[in-house]
């Protein structure tokens, strides 16, 4: 069907009216009209200083948003849209909504006009950037996007893809030259003492520009002159509606007809015939999509499609993913799913976003990824897998029906991360059933926006190949350190920084579209990288210059003032008391990561070794980290030299672990704080495990416990004459253990705050001590532990404390 993409009288006359030229109206209907036949997106920049950039959307966006409304029942009939949508939706977004702000009169100049032109089958949502996550799973006709002030790359990320294929995006922004050089809320917050507002870059603003200006599909005028600095090369009045791709639904099928009626293409079929197989038997279902390809969707019909057809009378689905927010679309559809078949759901929101949804016999609740293995469920959803962190993603592996969804590129994670950290491993646990979606569900394939978006955000970065001729490089360890120039990097787009950043990304860190700016534009952040001969890099280093802080600062942060960007110095004036230390100055080691392809190879510790050397040159007082504490990284960590100084009192919700924050001193200065204050953490450790950390993993405490230093802690322990004799009869099987603890426990503490002189026990005893006498768990659950009997397991026990007494009882007092 074709369908005439061209104002009306009563606009033209009422644009012309407001000094609209004919030729800005007439690169609208072309944009429009491209968009409509390639059910894809069209984004027109407005650059300007004045009102007028709200003006022209106020009238471009109502006259589009006109055309749209009438052509609904086509683009319904043509499955372009869903059938219950039935008013053309318009999003507003902004820095700042409040009274009397510059984000508000531009809106309100905006409403001005778009309300006359628009007419009554229009719905328009208002939102600022810190609200966001209120649209996130929603779809719009049309998005005025207000980036004339501030906006973080997170708002992109999450905003863009909210637009629907056939749809506008209206951009109000400063005139490139000044925005390639001001400063955003956003750099503001990248200020750290002690720098200032002058020191922060403007990398990413630039990119951002230059990518607007390189990508098809992204229309630029100068909103004051009425210029058209880029438009489309052929102007188009009329569109040929496109018609999405026939879903076949198969004859037999299992889940009711009326859920196979909402999926919009055959991959959404393909993964509901799947998940079908786990109505009559248990089993794993992975599913993997760029984004916008209806994973989520498609996993909250299933869901539904599984409880509807299950043969219990109660149906509970444990959903989680890294945040509530991620599961809004899932959760919708599975609303939507529920109405389909007849019921009458209640859905429970949390701020905004749904956290609950019940019918009769049937539930779905959301849990974060260290709470939802622990309950009790039917089916397991875990969305946004890549985001996850691994130990996590396993615990759901023995469940007996587990569906696993994760993005491949884009906001949320990374795919090949979750295939090379997760599935490799799972395979060899259980079989399991691997869907991948590629057709997106929004707008068509090769949608110049997508392209954009995963361009500008760096959001399908993947690192260079190795080769054979690469492995042998890395054997003989022929790679250089380099501090690459990220001017040149950011400034005339190399590859060296796609590669960079698609180390992380395939590394499993949880990457954000910020931090890619944070990298470009924070004055305090640099980059460092192992780079073989060839040019390769093979391992990404990212380094944050902290410490150095103002006297009047320290002052401050003792009394509870937390300075921006300085984690190592705040916790070390607050938690030991060492101001001084925060007068020193240090890296931060805030990301590292080898070459998926060339782990366990030695180019993590060869990078360390080289930045400390690097630092030892500058004149560094010390080089640090934090991060989630595995026992995989602590015994990383522990083995380049470096004492843990810190472990928070609670797990990170998504990873599960618990943050330790590692430091190697340079300086003599820096060794004294130090050294004092590892020694310290040692001492609070002991008593930790019995109350704050009680449910730490013992492999994991063990590591903590070790000291780069080779010295014993300093620290009083004192046994009464009872004491001591009691001792003696516990090892001489006369009395127990549980009545001797108090004897036993500063035995223990004094093997665990002892150099490297102490007695030798192996791995097994290390643990059996920390889990039984520091963090006090049973004999049931020691026995466990280590898949022994309890009476095994206190005859060993009694055996590892007799070694210990004989070596120290001439040493304790």
């Amino acid at each position: 069907m074709t369908v005439r993409v061209r104002f009306d009288k009563e606009i033209r006359e009422y644009a012309k009216s407001e000094g609209i030229k004919d030729s800005i109206l007439k690169l609208t209907e072309s944009a429009l009209g491209e968009a409509l036949e390639n059910f894809h997106r069209r984004m027109i920049i407005l650059t300007g200083e004045t009102m007028k950039k709200a003006t022209l959307a106020g009238i471009l966006g109502g006259a589009s948003a006109k055309i749209i409304s009438s052509i609904l029942d086509e683009l319904v009939e043509r499955k372009l849209r869903d059938e219950g949508e039935s008013r053309v939706e318009v999003l507003y977004a902004t820095d700042a909504l409040g009274q009397e702000t510059f984000g508000r009169m531009r809106y309100e100049e905006f409403r001005k006009h778009f309300d006359i032109l628009a007419g009554d089958n229009i719905n328009v949502t208002s939102v600022t950037f810190k609200h966001t996550r209120d649209i996130l799973g929603r779809t719009y006709d049309l998005l005025v996007l207000d980036l004339s002030y501030d906006f973080s790359p997170n708002d992109l990320g999450r905003i863009i893809e909210t637009i629907r294929g056939g749809g506008l995006i209206f951009v109000l922004a400063n005139p490139f030259e000044k925005w390639k050089n001001m400063w955003t809320g956003f750099h503001k917050s990248l200020v750290t003492p002690p720098y200032t507002i002058d020191d922060v870059k403007k990398r990413f603003n630039r990119r951002l520009i230059r990518k607007f200006e390189e990508h098809e599909g992204i229309y630029i005028i100068n909103a004051e002159t009425q210029k058209i600095l880029k438009g489309p090369k052929n102007e188009k009045k009329q569109a040929k509606l496109p018609e999405r791709e026939k879903v076949e639904v198969p004859e037999d099928i299992k889940f009711p007809k009326e859920l196979y009626n909402l999926c919009l293409t055959n991959g959404q079929v393909e993964v509901l015939k799947t998940l079908e197989e786990l109505i009559e038997k248990d089993g794993m279902v992975v599913l993997t999509a760029d984004r916008g390809r209806g994973k989520s969707v498609s996993v909250g019909i299933g869901s539904i499609g599984l409880a509807a057809m299950a043969k219990k009378r109660r149906v509970r689905i444990v959903i989680t993913a890294p945040e509530l927010e991620n599961v809004q679309s899932l959760f919708r559809f599975a609303k939507k799913s529920l109405q389909k078949l007849g019921y009458k759901p209640k859905v429970i929101e949390e701020n905004g976003l749904i956290r609950e949804i019940y019918a009769k016999g049937i539930g779905l609740r959301y849990y974060p990824p260290t709470q939802g293995y622990k309950m009790n469920a039917d089916v397991y959803v875990i969305d946004e897998a890549a985001g996850i962190h691994v130990p996590i993603l396993h615990k759901y592996l023995n469940k007996p029906k587990v569906i696993y969804s994760s993005t491949i590129h884009g906001y949320e994670g990374a795919g090949r991360g979750f295939s090379v950290k997760f599935l490799k491993k799972a395979k060899e646990k259980r079989e399991f059933k691997e869907i991948h979606l590629s057709v997106p569900i929004r707008y068509e394939n090769n949608d110049p926006l997508e392209k954009w978006l995963f361009d500008v955000l760096l959001l399908d970065a993947e690192p260079v190949e190795l080769t054979d001729e690469d492995y042998e490089l890395i054997r003989k360890k022929e790679v250089y350190f380099e501090k690459p120039d990220l001017d040149d990097w950011f400034e005339n787009d190399r590859e060296d920084l796609r590669h960079f950043v698609g180390i992380y990304v395939l590394a499993h860190y949880r990457n954000r579209p910020s931090d890619v700016a944070l990298l470009a534009d924070a004055p305090h952040h640099e980059a460092r990288i192992l780079r073989l001969k060839n040019g390769k890099i093979v391992c990404a280093v990212q380094v944050a210059k902290e410490g150095g802080i103002p006297k009047k600062e320290i002052e401050k942060m003792v009394k509870g003032y937390k300075p921006r960007g300085n984690i190592i110095p705040d916790m070390m004036v607050k938690h030991h008391y060492a101001k001084e230390f925060a007068r020193l100055k240090g890296y931060r080691v805030v990301r590292i990561a080898t070459h998926p392809d060339a782990m366990d190879m030695g180019l993590g510790s060869r990078a360390l070794e080289l930045l400390i050397q690097e630092a030892s040159k500058e004149g560094l007082d010390w080089v640090g980290s934090g991060f989630g504490a595995s026992e995989e990284l602590i015994r990383f960590w522990i083995r380049n030299g470096f004492a843990v100084v810190h472990l928070s009192p609670s797990r990170n919700p998504v990873s599960g672990e618990y943050t330790a924050i590692v430091v190697k001193p340079i300086s003599k200065k820096a060794q004294s704080i130090v050294k004092t204050a590892h020694n310290e953490f040692r001492i609070r450790l002991t008593e930790w495990l019995g109350d704050t950390h009680r449910d730490l993993e013992p492999e994991i405490a063990r590591w903590l416990f070790e000291t780069p230093f080779g010295e014993a802690v300093e620290y009083p322990l004192n046994l009464t004459p009872v004491q001591r004799k009691r001792l003696e009869m516990f090892v001489g099987k006369v009395l127990t253990y549980d009545t001797v603890l108090d004897a036993v426990k500063p035995i223990v503490k004094l093997y665990f705050l002892d150099g490297w002189m102490k007695p030798y026990l192996d791995e097994r005893q290390i643990r059996l001590l920390i889990y039984r006498v520091l963090q006090a768990h049973t004999w049931e659950e020691t026995a466990n532990l280590i898949n022994r009997s309890p009476m095994f397991t206190m005859i060993e026990v009694r055996d590892i404390i007799r070694g210990l007494w004989y070596y120290y009882k001439h040493i304790i007092k």
